[in-house]
């Protein structure tokens, strides 16, 4: 049976105190302990839960893009298609004992900021230009010199679709959330987009 990955994503601040292996140790433990396993693949204790990590070369390419800013990490876990019957399970902050809602709790014990959105790091939008179309690919460099303000951002916009979840908040509300996070990530990007036709 087929399946495939789930993830949950971080970066460390100043007052992490545990190294990235220790971290993923300790969430081990957590996930091994929960209701999570139900659907998980089994690969042994230290592979079951593994990290994904900046800086790590062994990475493919397209995983070295969902770590790609200094400090971030992702605890990544592999599961049967049979977890869409429980996907609560896995993807709910109203549930308290979701993979999603362990990670969170486990980045306040941690000192980690937890991305419930992950890193949306581009993005494209449509623009009429003289009655011609332009398509506005916008992409945040890791090396942004306002990468931390960014990264804020994302912690927030992801923080607040949190609570929009757990308040039963529209879909349209959910929008406009990301409607201001992307404007207040460009309004500090150093290269704003590229257009193409």
């Amino acid at each position: 049976m087929s399946g495939e990955g789930l993830s949950v994503s971080f970066r460390r601040t100043s007052m992490t105190q545990m190294s990235n292996q220790e971290l993923l140790e300790e969430f081990q433990k957590i996930v091994y302990e929960s209701r999570v396993t139900k659907h998980m693949k089994w690969y042994g204790q230290a592979h079951s839960v593994y990290m994904e990590e900046h800086g790590d070369e062994e990475l493919q390419k397209w995983q070295q893009e969902g770590v790609a800013i200094k400090d971030t990490f992702r605890f990544c876990i592999s599961v049967y298609e049979s977890w869409y019957e429980d996907a609560d399970l896995y993807e709910s902050h109203s549930l308290q004992d979701s993979f999603v809602s362990l990670a969170r709790e486990f980045a306040k014990d941690n000192w980690l900021h937890y991305y419930s959105e992950g890193f949306p790091s581009e993005w494209i939008e449509t623009e009429t230009i003289d009655g011609e179309k332009h398509w506005n690919h916008f992409v945040v460099k890791p090396d942004d010199k306002n990468i931390d303000k960014i990264c804020k951002i994302w912690h927030n916009y992801g923080q607040q679709m949190v609570r929009a979840e757990q308040f039963g908040q529209t879909q349209k509300m959910k929008s406009s959330y990301w409607e201001q996070a992307k404007n207040d990530i460009k309004s500090i990007m150093e290269h704003k987009h590229e257009y193409s036709s």
